[in-house]
């Protein structure tokens, strides 16, 4: 009797020691989020913030310990965004005030008059693809910081040569076509400019941007000279013509007289996994107003002209996106993380799915780098690099501009 008295008394002992122990304290959480996924939108989920590192996700309005609370409020939560090509030099410039924009030595005030153009509308991570060839070392050198925007950067290496020193980045920009021998020496992680439709296409990977597609189909079809003298007539450019300028009417020509050509390039893309960087807000630029600065007049038919190409390259962006080429933002211009918002604007405005363009935005990069097993998607034991959005209103359409709050690796950035 006595031991079984005993036995009782444990097993209840256990239960009290057992439902006295605290359950696991987190961080953050993100309350009340609708998360971006591959398949859709999931509503109704807490994210559980360890660190730097998601360590969960569960139902809203399950019990947790934590130390700091986001309320997203319904709002959409993304994966920090990720700019695939950019020059960290155009930012040096602060009220006008124009700093050494080549300095010999990257100071963390150089790093945070970046992360002040980016942070603040979700881009964690940035590309750096023209760096000044002594920054390379020092930008790979950088620590994570919560409080700025996280900084790749490539060397540049021609078409030939060995491609580069893994120490002193992992990242290569080939300028030519992306041959064997560079591919064994640089592995994934290049960034290379299609030059060649027969050769190139053998080795897609990383392509520069839709402009260097247009590029290489024009001087296949030997129609480089008729788009020339398509600019010189219609506009009366004919030396130093924007490449914003040739991307629109490129496309409008090859849509005009190759349009089986263009299918099938993008089909073998989107068959060999291609990644081209969009670069759409920067023409769109040039459409809205950027022309006028080249001494372009602005009549209505100039204007139209303009317009008619930029549908083109949306056609053909979707198309692209369609036949499974893997989309990537990179605008290459200077201005800032607001470009990157404006262009998710274009991609929203023209059909795209906004979990599709939260893919495109984040995880699309984070492949092209190499860096998607950490980076690029709200899962357990990603970087906890979070985007919340303000909740939608009845009515009105998704805004990228409508950054609520920024969480750079653990850390929830306070919105100005």
């Amino acid at each position: 009797m006595n031991r079984f008295f005993l036995l009782i008394l444990s097993l209840n002992l256990l239960v009290v020691i057992s439902g006295c122990k605290k359950p696991k304290r987190y961080d953050l959480i993100v309350e009340n989020a609708t998360i971006s996924t591959d398949s859709g939108l999931v509503d109704g989920k807490t994210i559980l913030v360890m660190g730097d590192t998601i360590a969960g996700i569960i139902d809203a309005g399950e019990p947790v310990r934590t130390r700091k609370v986001v309320d997203a409020d319904g709002g959409i939560v993304m994966p920090g965004f990720i700019d695939s090509h950019t020059s960290i030099a155009c930012f040096f410039k602060s009220n006008g005030k124009a700093f050494d924009t080549h300095p010999k030595s990257l100071t963390t005030f150089y790093r945070s008059i970046v992360s002040k153009h980016f942070l603040p509308y979700g881009v964690t991570t940035i590309f750096d693809a023209e760096p000044d060839s002594a920054w390379v070392p020092q930008i790979v050198s950088w620590k994570p910081n919560p409080k700025l925007t996280d900084v790749m950067v490539a060397r540049s290496v021609e078409m030939g040569k060995s491609a580069c020193n893994p120490s002193q980045s992992p990242y290569v920009f080939i300028k030519g076509i992306y041959d064997s021998k560079n591919q064994e020496h640089a592995g994934d992680n290049c960034f290379w400019i299609l030059t060649g439709v027969q050769n190139g296409l053998n080795y897609p990977k990383n392509i520069e941007g839709i402009q260097s597609i247009m590029n290489s189909l024009l001087l296949l079809t030997g129609s480089s000279d008729k788009v020339l003298n398509r600019i010189a007539n219609i506009y009366g450019i004919r030396q130093n013509i924007p490449d914003e300028l040739l991307a629109i009417e490129g496309i409008s020509y090859l849509a005009e007289n190759s349009p089986v050509l263009l299918d099938s390039v993008a089909a073998i893309l989107g068959s060999n996994n291609a990644s081209v960087s969009t670069g759409l807000y920067r023409i769109k630029h040039f459409v809205d107003s950027g022309f006028t600065t080249c001494g372009i007049e602005p009549t209505e038919a100039i204007k139209q002209r303009l317009k008619y190409g930029f549908a083109h390259l949306m056609e053909y962006v979707k198309a692209l996106h369609t036949k499974g080429v893997e989309l990537r933002i990179g605008y290459n211009m200077p201005f800032d993380g607001s470009a990157f918002a404006k262009e998710q604007n274009l991609l929203l405005e023209s059909g795209f799915p906004v979990n599709e363009i939260g893919k495109i935005s984040s995880f699309n990069s984070a492949k092209a780098f190499a860096i998607h097993g950490k980076k690029g998607k709200i899962a357990i034991g990603y970087t906890a690099d979070l985007v919340v959005f303000l909740k939608n209103d009845a009515g009105n359409s998704f805004d990228f501009t409508k950054v609520k709050r920024v969480i750079k690796g653990g850390r929830a950035e306070k919105m100005k």
